[in-house]
């Protein structure tokens, strides 16, 4: 048989009442003791305990020994989390008891389904008691989310089952799918502690993806950038650790006082501090009451203990059995994972009332009326336990978007995402941009189709305008930058766009004979006014046109350039302001600059209401210079005089 000693580990956890024989049990299979001296003395487990089973092929198999004492549910939830295997472990002589029923509820709200149960201690008991307490167990599993789990005997004392209960863990190892954990990294701190000669170490289990010598970490929630000096794997020195490996990470940059059970150490950048936590809560059926709006909870999710209130999207209350998305609001800023599972208890710790599993971090409150929000959280929901759906849905939520950005939005390695992304494009379901984003084939295919509809609609609106304002239609058409680009480069030659202005191609401006009189009439009517133009609601009226035909000439005039809007509603002829800025440059030579009362007088002795107006125009055009009262034409100014208002 071929070595699988570099296969991800299969962890697996014990739970089940304080004195049901737990810890000796994990002895009896790994040889090795999971409590720590002091424990052994109470001869209570209080915190996790880990040891390991190393197979004839070479795998690893890790126990998690979790606590069995209500007072340190914590640290069973701390323990359970991420467990691909659960051993639940009741004694012959004392059966079913109260922490037996808790331990079997919190499994199921962490979602853990894979499990043994060992009816422990049956040496304590004659064979009539032993058949009793199993046909006991049974019955009561079968009203559990553990129903028909397989009710293993065995003595943990003598070592009477102990083989056969090993074989079936094996076997289960064997049936659980061996990959690589695709996961941005995410450790909960256990314990932190400092070594001479080392500096600050943590511990823990990493929840997701895997870590090596010299990579850069960040700690959470503060923000404090470190670097894995060493690593420990079950004791023994590694280059590198895993999602399930039991690790010890040498970590510089930070003091061991600065770090704390219930933080976090991650992947830089992808996983972000918040108060705000959007989650899929089941209430367990024997809670002892309903979760009302605004309720306070506490939660437990990882190593992490934080005082939380539940806010409902929809409703009052969640009563027992129930479920909903919901969003927990912490008293102080956390780090989570999307994904991770978590439970619920009572603000004094006294109940478990449910539990499920983490969504996402959020920027604020979702609010029960962010409808799209809702929609995104299901969505969202939905896509966690796929990676391929992940990568896809994390696509839709950004738009167009590198292959670094999806990792980190997906909470995915970069190398994992690359290749979910490669495998899309190569099915033709996503397109690499020439920017290195990638983006979704269908929402182009959408975007040139809304892009090319818009434009057909607004030709059809305004006939008499050759080409649109580019930032009209995009928001017309409710499309990004970035996919109006793809768009434009998905239709190709059916789409013109120059100068902020797009057009289609076969679009054209049809004038006939009337409106061609009318444009005339109205360059006539400013032509005649010169430098006090009518103001432009005025201008049917001065050209003697219907409005109709006076608004589709002015379309026709300004599109052509024929005519300028120097202010809201005041129109000037081309020629005019050309004219305009040729009178003020003699007046600026002879002078050397130009104020207001010279421009008045140069230009026909306008009044104020369109000198001033005009005067700022030339400035915005870079036409004129002003220095306090006084102007000068610029070199922009002798352009345009060079080559019109369109020169460069």
């Amino acid at each position: 048989m071929s070595s699988r000693s570099d296969s991800p580990p299969i962890t697996v956890g014990t739970a089940g009442h304080i004195d049901h024989g737990k810890t000796l049990l994990v002895e009896r299979l790994t040889g090795m003791r999971a409590d720590r001296p002091h424990e052994q003395e109470r001869g209570m487990t209080i915190d996790i305990g880990y040891a390991e089973m190393r197979t004839s092929d070479g795998r690893r198999i890790g126990f998690v020994d979790l606590p069995g004492h209500e007072r340190f549910i914590r640290n069973m939830v701390a323990g359970a989390t991420g467990i691909d295997l659960a051993l639940l472990v009741v004694a012959a002589d004392d059966g079913v008891m109260p922490q037996t029923r808790e331990h079997v509820e919190i499994l199921g709200l962490l979602g853990i389904r894979r499990v043994l149960v060992v009816l422990n201690k049956i040496d304590a008991v004659d064979p009539e008691m032993r058949q009793l307490a199993r046909e006991e167990l049974t019955e009561y599993l079968a009203g559990t989310a553990l129903r028909g789990a397989p009710v293993h005997p065995c003595s943990a004392l003598t070592g009477e089952g102990a083989e056969e209960l090993t074989a079936a863990i094996l076997r289960e190892a064997d049936a659980i799918e061996q990959v690589e954990d695709p996961g941005s990294f995410f450790l909960a701190i256990q314990r932190s502690f400092a070594a001479a000669g080392f500096g600050c170490i943590v511990t823990g289990v990493p929840a997701s993806g895997s870590v090596a010598v010299g990579d850069e970490l960040e700690l959470l929630p503060c923000r404090r950038p470190v670097r894995v000096r060493a690593i420990e794997v079950y004791h023994e020195s590694a280059d590198r650790a895993r999602a399930g490996h039991r690790t010890a990470l040498n970590l510089a940059g930070i003091h061991h006082d600065e770090t704390a059970r219930g933080m976090v150490v991650a992947e830089p950048g992808v996983f972000s501090p918040t108060r705000h936590i959007a989650a899929r809560l089941a209430i367990a059926p024997t809670a002892p009451r309903a979760l009302r709006h605004a309720a306070g909870v506490r939660l437990l999710t990882g190593t992490l203990e934080e005082m939380a209130s539940l806010y409902l999207l929809s409703g009052s209350a969640l009563r027992p059995g129930e479920g909903a998305v919901v969003e927990l609001r912490t008293r102080e800023p956390v780090a989570v994972r999307d994904g991770a599972p978590f439970i619920v208890r009572s603000d004094n710790a006294q109940e478990t009332l449910g539990g499920g599993r983490i969504l996402r971090a959020l920027e604020g409150p979702v609010g029960r009326r962010n409808t799209a929000l809702h929609e995104e959280l299901r969505r969202w929901d939905e896509a966690l336990p796929d990676p391929e759906q992940r990568v896809g849905v994390a696509l839709t939520l950004l738009g167009d978007a590198s292959a670094a950005e999806v990792a980190s939005r997906a909470q995915l390695t970069r190398a994992a995402t690359e290749g979910i992304l490669r495998r899309r494009a190569d099915g033709g379901h996503l397109v690499l941009l020439p920017t290195g984003a990638y983006a979704d084939a269908a929402a182009l295919r959408a975007a040139a189709d809304s892009l090319r509809a818009t434009l057909a609609t607004m030709h059809r609106e305004q006939p008499l305008v050759a080409a649109l304002p580019l930032a009209e239609v995009r928001d017309r058409a409710q499309l990004s930058e970035a996919r109006v680009a793809s768009a434009l480069e998905r239709l190709g030659g059916a789409v013109v766009c120059e100068a902020r202005t797009i057009r289609l191609a076969e679009h054209r401006v049809q004038v006939d004979e009337g409106l061609t009189r009318a444009a005339r009439t109205i360059l006539d009517c400013l032509g005649a006014a010169r430098f006090a133009p009518p103001p432009v609601e005025k201008i049917p009226e001065a050209a003697a046109l219907g409005a109709a035909d006076a608004r589709a000439a002015l379309t026709l005039l300004r599109d052509r350039g024929a005519v300028r809007e120097v202010a809201p509603g005041v129109l000037y002829r081309r020629e005019t302001l050309e004219e305009g800025l040729r009178i003020l440059q003699r007046v600026a030579k002879s002078r050397g600059s130009f104020e207001p009362v010279d421009a008045k007088a140069a230009l026909g002795d306008i009044s104020r209401k369109w000198l001033i107006p005009l005067l700022e125009y030339y400035d915005r055009l870079g036409a004129t210079r002003r220095n306090g009262n006084a102007r000068t034409v610029t070199r922009r100014g002798e352009a345009i005089l060079a080559g019109g208002l369109d020169a460069k």
